[in-house]
């Protein structure tokens, strides 16, 4: 298999199925779906503008798996963890309050906190399985306890992101293993555990996200340092704006 994907290139593709996931939730759902009277669509359109919000969200679920794998890149080739600790802490600490608006309608919201914060703690995970030499037992106790800080904190990819980022670091040189056991990961953390959860769309893009990572050919590509962790925020702030100020009076 001929890898051909840079690190920028995989960010791209991550920031682009992250935007179709959010544009679906600020716009398509909290937007229109929940605010335009019953009047303004046919039950067949309002099948489709359903059925469309459904579609980019289940887009929505490559990213996740990439922006985890992209951590532990990060991780393993930064030359100052501290300063790459700090980063993440402060733009975790800049997006919460825009998190909170663009999903609860208010500046300051404990229900859930945005996903730098997952990464920002698989970041210490990752550090301490690090200091112990990828010690089996250690690992496993460090991964469960971080999975059940994200699962209290209430972050954004739960657990779900602390296992899928130690599985990534751990399996990092052994890409059968590694493939292996992240869609056992993305299989467990979706909690269907029937033959219906092997084909439920959100698993199933999940697991494709494991194509692009399989591309990556270990080159950091353009470098776009500190794109992700701006248009995190900007993004989020712009739809949540465009939701607010120009969908919802419009529909309602």
């Amino acid at each position: 298999m001929r890898k051909n994907l840079t690190g920028s290139t995989l960010k791209i593709i991550a920031v682009v199925s992250m935007l179709l996931d959010h544009f679906s939730k600020i716009i398509l759902e909290e937007g229109i779906i929940l605010h335009a009277p019953y009047s303004m669509f046919t039950d067949t359109q309002f099948g489709i503008l359903m059925t469309a919000a459904d579609i980019l969200q289940v887009l929505g679920r490559i990213a996740f798996p990439v922006f985890c794998f992209l951590l532990v890149e990060g991780f393993l080739h930064t030359h100052d963890l501290k300063r790459y600790f700090l980063n993440l802490t402060i733009f975790a600490l800049i997006s919460e309050p825009v998190y909170d608006l663009a999903n609860k309608g208010k500046a300051f919201s404990l229900a859930q906190q945005n996903v730098l914060f997952t990464l920002l703690l698989g970041v210490g995970v990752l550090t301490l399985i690090k200091k112990f030499n990828k010690n089996i037992a250690v690992s496993f106790i460090v991964i469960f306890i971080g999975a059940i800080i994200s699962y209290l904190c209430n972050m954004d990819g739960w657990y779900y992101g602390i296992c899928l980022m130690a599985v990534f670091y751990l399996f990092h040189d052994k890409i059968i293993l590694r493939n292996i056991f992240a869609i056992l990961t993305m299989y467990l953390c979706g909690l269907d555990f029937s033959i219906g959860g092997l084909i439920d769309p959100n698993f199933l893009a999940a697991a494709s996200s494991l194509i692009f990572i399989n591309l990556y050919n270990g080159k950091r590509g353009v470098n776009l340092k500190y794109f992700f962790y701006w248009f995190y925020p900007a993004h989020l702030l712009t739809l949540f704006l465009i939701s607010k100020y120009m969908i919802i009076p419009f529909v309602s």
